[in-house]
């Protein structure tokens, strides 16, 4: 089985890409793919945009050609109530499974105020928090975790794009560090890769595209570098189900 954690669906008004359900299935079925995690493409900063894409992602779980999970993405600086608001409504009504932080694209820094109270949710509502880390620095370096980690031990955070290849030692360093931490290295090369799982271990690891182009190559790279099978199930499925509590 294989699950991509990365997924996105919609438009983006800050990168200008686009991806739909039907790409998505598409790509799934070329690649032997099962399902995913599917986050929003950054919308435009008004609510009515960001249920709007939560609504339809929520229309793709109920697919039965693929495993489809949601994941929230609302910028931080809503005004705290419009954020629980539809934090809540989409983890409790649209039976959500995470939630996520860009900080190149919602412009916050990951332990800032408004971010904080994006973990305070997390907590609350006892799903993991995604950050997206590497390109954006430096909101987006790795090492700006740090602090809200300190805060919050009991919410899983996982590092997407672990620190690009740029700064994937420090998201290393991290989930070294933190027991909550956990890795998903679309970007990331081979090498390191191969370092991840030598410093870190298959357990804190999470195959992801993040693009649906992506996808050979993500699974070439785990499969050249990971040679147990029982350790690349855990990276392709098994963690992700783990952390997310996925119904599989």
């Amino acid at each position: 089985m294989i699950i991509d954690l990365h997924a996105h669906l919609g438009v983006d008004v800050v990168f200008d890409e686009e991806q739909s359900e039907e790409d998505l299935i598409s790509f799934y079925d070329k690649y032997d793919v099962d399902g995913a995690v599917v986050q929003p493409y950054l919308p435009r900063i008004y609510m009515e945009d960001h249920m709007a894409i939560h609504d339809r992602i929520y229309e793709l779980t109920k697919s039965t050609k693929k495993k489809f999970w949601g994941m929230a993405s609302i910028n931080p600086h809503f005004r705290p109530d419009d954020y629980d608001r539809e934090a809540f409504r989409c983890i409790k009504e649209l039976g959500f499974v995470g939630i996520k932080i860009t900080p190149i694209g919602h412009a916050t820094h990951p332990s800032s105020r408004d971010a904080l109270h994006v973990w305070e949710v997390c907590r609350e509502l006892k799903v993991p928090l995604m950050v997206h880390t590497g390109a954006g620095i430096p909101f987006s370096d790795p090492i700006s975790v740090e602090n809200a980690l300190e805060s919050f031990p009991d919410v899983p955070c996982i590092l997407a794009h672990a620190g690009s290849e740029m700064h994937n030692q420090q998201a290393i360093y991290l989930a070294r560090k933190f027991e909550n931490v956990y890795l998903e290295p679309s970007w990331v090369g081979v090498i390191g890769v191969s370092n991840m799982v030598k410093q870190v271990g298959c357990d804190k690891i999470m195959f992801s595209s993040d693009n649906i182009y992506q996808i050979p190559v993500e699974l070439a790279k785990y499969r050249s570098v990971i040679t147990r099978e029982e350790d690349l199930e855990k990276v392709l499925y098994k963690n992700t189900a783990r952390v997310y509590q996925l119904d599989l």
